[in-house]
């Protein structure tokens, strides 16, 4: 696609600058926000996955390593084009998986609630090895691997491992959940597990009612089953009638 004189002037200042910003290149060759992004659509264009994608380098610019990142300086531009998407492909790429202190020392910006929403959409998965928190893929070949690397470098089992007598989360829950679950219990003590389970979900997590069962039964948590009827002992809570 053929560039006009102005456009070729931004992609002229941009290739001599190697990685710059929206308001350098305008106020540089004074053209409107437009005119730049025209310039850039036209030659092809990488934006930064930190500093808020302020950062531009042209298509042929990164020269990006094994782990599809590559920086200019304190800017980092990912052959995978998203933050989002470079942190599942830098946890699915890890052999012990990543914790967010040392995903956020590769990447240079903070992604903690960015990494509580992947997990929260299953993009990945999350237990606790001893004091850390490790995000995993969610392939569970692959997550196994990612726990006894883990494990073996550490000497600690993940929460997430099958349990044995000493086991404290069960089967298949992550801590983070396994705590909403609770959390969830103790401030409605006259809620069902499906009301429970409703609950944990409006937060972002993905629950059934029968894994919210098997967490109570695993700490010996009981619900009593609305079975409609109402017996000695059983008054009704006049909170469940509004």
């Amino acid at each position: 696609m053929e560039l006009t004189t102005t456009e070729a002037d931004v992609i002229q200042v941009l290739r001599r600058r190697r990685v710059t910003d929206m308001k350098t290149l305008r106020n540089e060759l004074n053209i409107s926000h437009m005119t730049v992004v025209r310039a850039l659509r036209k030659c092809g264009y990488w934006s930064s996955i930190n500093h808020n994608a302020r950062y531009y380098a042209l298509g042929d610019v990164p020269r990006f390593g094994e782990d599809g990142l590559w920086f200019y300086r304190d800017v980092c531009f990912s052959r995978f084009r998203t933050l989002d998407r470079t942190l599942v492909a830098l946890v699915e790429q890890a052999p012990a998986g990543l914790t967010v202190a040392e995903l956020e020392g590769r990447l240079r910006t903070r992604v903690g609630n960015l990494l509580s929403r992947l997990r929260g959409s299953n993009r990945l998965s999350l237990c606790r090895m001893g004091r850390e928190a490790v995000y995993l893929s969610t392939e569970d070949e692959r997550q196994r691997q990612q726990r006894e690397t883990r494990h073996s470098r550490s000497g600690q089992r993940g929460t997430s491992s099958p349990p044995d007598k000493t086991s404290t989360y069960p089967k298949g829950c992550d801590v983070v959940l396994v705590l909403e679950v609770l959390i969830a219990f103790i401030k409605t003590p006259k809620a069902d597990v499906a009301a429970i389970a409703k609950a944990v979900r409006s937060r972002g997590s993905k629950i059934t009612a029968p894994a919210v069962q098997r967490i109570l039964d695993f700490y010996s948590l009981k619900k009593k089953r609305n079975t409609g009827r109402r017996g000695f002992g059983n008054r009704p809570d006049a909170s469940t009638n509004r």
